[in-house]
């Protein structure tokens, strides 16, 4: 299956869920969910304590490491406080992504990648084919290293936006290499040995999501449930409205918005990375009958030229390496045409 073909601005405008939202409450069917989907439950506990990580102690506290090993050998996600990002200026930086999708549509398709459908402003829907399409618009944007951005697709309005961005990309790549560092000492391993692995500038890919609002939430998914071809992902939610939830024991969780705190997930690079002793998590989005919905997403993945596979001090005669080893563009194919077909890539990549 390759990968999906340019489309034209016009046949963009088409497929955008925003356009299609203002047009009144009736949903085209290729978006609903045939059978529904189950509901998830509310532990708001268990966020606040197991799965909260703080992140000022993890280079320091043993107690703070095992907390973080035992959150991703179990569930594959935390939330993370103190990590010297302001609640305000996180905030805002919602704020501004609220700014760019309110522009007229003339102005974000400025920000539209005719060649690359992972860059730049688009829907899900220019590459859905036969399944079930997402309900929502999405900015993707390479955020670092610096020289590896597309500032062709990057908006220039709000004026703030850009140089937001880039303050907040150059903490994730410290914060991304602190916890590779305290995964690695969790597991009793050389502080270096994932960063080696992974490579110490490894891109960091933004996805901006618009969820509009949306009249039959019970049937339309904002995100299909699926895990991510990243080794790690943070996730900057909007504090009004709740929408990520979690899949663990065949149950769904909903993730509670802990203001100033970053959601962070386990990616399918990752489980491998560690042959299978941090899992990667399954998680969906659902929609809101009320009120649109913001998020940023931050996928970190290793450097192009890596090959990927477990790490060798994972693997041993007591514990048999589980998953193939790769380059990260056989994986990027595998992910997408497994993605398409709502399967996991991780079944593909098991030894």
């Amino acid at each position: 299956m390759a990968e999906p073909a340019p489309i034209t601005k016009e046949e963009l405008t088409s497929k955008l869920v925003q356009e299609l939202a203002k047009k009144g409450d009736e949903i085209p069917e290729e978006y609903l969910q045939k059978d529904g989907f189950p509901e998830a439950i509310d532990a708001p506990d268990l966020w606040r304590d197991n799965l909260l990580i703080d992140f000022s102690l993890l280079s320091s506290s043993t107690p703070e490491r095992a907390k973080l090993r035992s959150a991703l050998s179990q569930w594959g996600c935390f939330q993370v406080i103190n990590h010297g990002m302001e609640t305000s200026f996180l905030e805002e930086l919602i704020e501004v992504s609220k700014q760019f999708f309110a522009l007229p549509l003339d102005e974000k398709l400025k920000c539209s990648a005719a060649d690359d459908v992972f860059q730049g402003y688009g829907s899900d829907s220019v590459y859905a084919g036969a399944q079930t399409i997402n309900w929502n618009d999405r900015l993707f944007l390479t955020l670092y290293p610096e020289e590896k951005r597309k500032l062709q697709h990057w908006p220039t309005k709000p004026e703030k936006f850009g140089g937001m961005i880039n303050e907040y990309s150059n903490k994730l790549a410290t914060m991304t290499e602190a916890i590779y560092k305290a995964m690695a000492r969790s597991l009793n391993l050389e502080e270096d040995c994932f960063l080696k692995h992974q490579g110490k500038h490894g891109p960091i890919t933004g996805r901006i999501s618009l969820y509009p609002r949306c009249p039959c939430p019970e049937r339309v998914l904002g995100l299909k449930p699926h895990s991510d071809g990243a080794t790690m992902t943070f996730l900057l939610p909007e504090k009004e409205v709740e929408g990520l939830q979690v899949l663990k024991d065949d149950l769904w969780y909903t993730v509670p918005v802990i203001p100033g705190a970053l959601f962070v997930n386990f990616g399918d690079l990752g489980e491998v990375m560690t042959n299978g002793e941090f899992k990667s998590v399954i998680h969906r989005v659902v929609t809101n009958a009320a009120k649109d919905r913001i998020s940023m997403a931050a996928f970190c993945t290793p450097e192009d030229e890596k090959e990927i596979g477990p790490v060798s001090e994972l693997v041993s005669i007591h514990q048999p390496q589980k998953y193939k080893k790769f380059n990260i563009h056989e994986f990027r194919q595998m992910f997408f045409e497994n993605y398409a077909q709502g399967r996991r890539t991780m079944d593909a990549l098991k030894l």
